[in-house]
């Protein structure tokens, strides 16, 4: 009767690419955290040399204004190649995050049709329980008639 075995064994299949995707999207949001992470420190070291940058303008020493100048031109480089990966890596992470709900997605169809097939199989036994019942009433009613 367990037409639904089959089912089972895809639904096995199904949850087991859920779970490859699942480790794929975790990699992606770790990769793209460390990016992030980097961006961030990158920009409030770019801030912090800002502010280094504007007291010395108003301090007047050229030779530590032209080094703030300087690094600060390193820096912007930098923070745009950050920024560019950081980006990459988000919409990395968010094509997986995409996959993986398509995959929670089939594995709910697949659980769905799971229980519609035992749900029919459980209503076809009830029902020839309940006429395996209704003809052993009959033979019993028209068993006592003959007496």
């Amino acid at each position: 009767m367990t037409q639904w075995t089959g089912f089972e064994k895809i639904r096995s299949l199904r949850e087991n690419e859920k779970n490859e995707v699942r480790m794929e999207f975790e990699d992606a949001q770790a990769s793209f955290e460390k990016e992030a992470t980097e961006l961030y420190k990158l920009l409030k070291k770019k801030e912090a040399m800002e502010d280094k940058y504007q007291q010395c303008l108003q301090n007047g020493d050229i030779e530590t204004v032209k080094g703030y100048y300087n690094y600060l031109n390193y820096l912007t480089p930098n923070i745009i190649d950050v920024q560019k990966r950081a980006n990459i890596a988000r919409d990395h992470m968010y094509d997986v995050q995409e996959k993986l709900t398509d995959q929670y997605i089939e594995v709910k169809k697949i659980e769905k049709i799971i229980d519609r097939k035992k749900q029919k199989e459980i209503a076809l036994f009830n029902k020839q329980e309940m006429m395996q019942m209704d003809e052993l009433s009959i033979r019993k009613f028209t068993e006592g008639k003959d007496r």
